[in-house]
């Protein structure tokens, strides 16, 4: 139902220009200077970057597929159907007792029962989670989508998401600098890291690929 080539393809282009910079700024002698220090700190930030393109444009694919199939609410599974009434669920924060019951919840309800063929998703939609794409928003976009625990595929790679993340943010507030977060990693680590990061989410990019191969994975079965 989905191909995820120019996910992958997009994730290696963006890893290829993590390993230019570390291949540029680290010689064969070692490298020990301020250049080679924030080389290592850029690349925890591009990594970040290529991730968080993976997983949005990843959650983009899939609500575009489900609109192109055009799949009624009503026969959605239960994550795409949660995109289906998500302005009206965020609505019903800001009404009033008497409007709760004749107004907003029914209409949400009517929303989740229609059987046109015309989805009202928004494909440019995401379940965020609150952490800024820390480990817990993978685990709520791997609940959201059926595809299982995302820690038994990103092997590797699980165990680093935080820091990667937390690391770039502190970058992008300015708490500190990429040279900061270059002394957290020699040269060896960090290619370790980026090649790891770059296997383990290209096997994500598979096997979501694999568990959106049928219908049954956009709709319930008759």
């Amino acid at each position: 139902m989905i191909s995820v080539a120019l996910h992958r393809q997009a994730l290696k282009d963006r890893i290829a220009v993590v390993m230019s910079l570390i291949d540029e700024t680290h010689p064969a002698a070692p490298a020990v200077g301020p250049i080679s220090r924030e080389a290592r700190g850029l690349a925890i930030v591009l990594l970040f970057a290529a991730y968080e393109e993976l997983l949005t444009s990843l959650t983009r694919t899939l609500l575009e597929t489900v609109v192109r199939m055009r799949i009624s609410n009503r026969r959605m599974q239960p994550g795409f159907k949660a995109f289906a009434v998500r302005n009206s669920v965020r609505s019903l924060r800001d009404v009033s007792e008497r409007k709760l019951f004749v107004s907003a919840i029914p209409t949400m309800l009517e929303l989740t029962e229609r059987t046109d063929q015309h989805p009202t998703v928004d494909t440019n939609d995401f379940p965020h989670d609150g952490s800024f794409m820390k480990r817990t928003q993978i685990e709520v976009w791997a609940r959201t989508f059926r595809v299982g625990p995302p820690a038994t595929i990103l092997k590797r790679t699980w165990n680093s998401i935080d820091a990667v993340v937390s690391q770039r943010n502190q970058v992008a507030h300015g708490a500190l600098t990429p040279q900061d977060v270059g002394r957290n990693y020699t040269e060896s680590e960090v290619r370790k890291l980026v090649s790891d990061w770059s296997a383990d989410w290209e096997d994500f990019l598979l096997h979501v690929e694999k568990c959106a191969s049928t219908r049954d994975f956009f709709r319930v079965p008759r």
